[in-house]
């Protein structure tokens, strides 16, 4: 005979894939990175990869090797589409395929991109790129399947130091809002004046001049190379 009791505590046991949390309803979702923890251990770059099947040669999240000035240490600087409050992939795709969400995040809406590269021109965090299988526009959408069902972005939910928090930045009683205030949060890149929703703890000038360095793919070798910008 069965174990009824065994049979009930199946049930009712929550399983690693299952959502962990209740669904919010948020008014501005965003990510608050603290660099300052960060290890450079590109786990959110990976699962942000395998969480959205993303193709050989492109990154919807990058992780950055950056040489700090007069130093032989190296800083690590993540970085994914800023969900900008002003953004301008929005009003520069012809198709009206970029889109925001109720909850401020921007999106793509596939069936009506057309691989007009226009939205690429125009991000200045080079957040946006063409599928090479779909040939249509792609990038971070803070895993709205996720979040929907109450689970954090597969970046936040993979990294082992809790330097990405997911949450509402706009509601004072979130706690990601609240640990971005405590630590005098900003956004990156703040000239170009997108009022960018991704906030940074610990950014400094030179970090985001040295962007241009970190993660290339060579295509030649099919492999992955390290590329450091040395400052002056």
């Amino acid at each position: 005979m069965p174990d009824e009791k065994h049979d009930s505590a199946l049930r009712t046991q929550r399983l690693p894939w299952e959502p962990s949390g209740k669904p919010r309803k948020l008014k501005r979702a965003g990510i608050v990175i603290d660099l300052r923890r960060c290890i450079g251990c590109h786990a959110c770059s990976v699962s942000c990869k395998t969480e959205h099947d993303v193709a050989l040669g492109v990154f919807r999240t990058r992780v950055r090797y950056l040489e700090k000035p007069k130093s032989p240490q190296l800083a690590f600087l993540p970085l994914l589409c800023m969900h900008c409050q002003d953004a301008p992939c929005i009003p520069a795709c012809p198709t009206e395929a970029m889109v925001r969400r109720p909850d401020g995040r921007v999106v793509v809406e596939h069936t009506k991109c057309e691989g007009n590269t226009d939205c690429i021109a125009k991000c200045p965090y080079d957040a946006i790129q063409l599928d090479p299988q779909t040939g249509i526009a792609d990038k971070c959408d803070l895993c709205e399947h996720r979040t929907e069902v109450g689970m954090d972005p597969a970046c936040v939910a993979a990294c082992p130091t809790e330097t990405l928090r997911f949450g509402d930045l706009d509601d004072p009683e979130d706690k990601a809002m609240q640990y971005a205030q405590q630590h005098n949060a900003r956004g990156f890149r703040e000239d170009a004046e997108t009022r960018p929703t991704v906030q940074y703890i610990g950014m400094r000038p030179w970090k985001e001049e040295a962007t241009k360095g970190g993660v290339q793919l060579n295509f030649e070798e099919d492999e992955l190379i390290y590329v450091q910008k040395k400052l002056d």
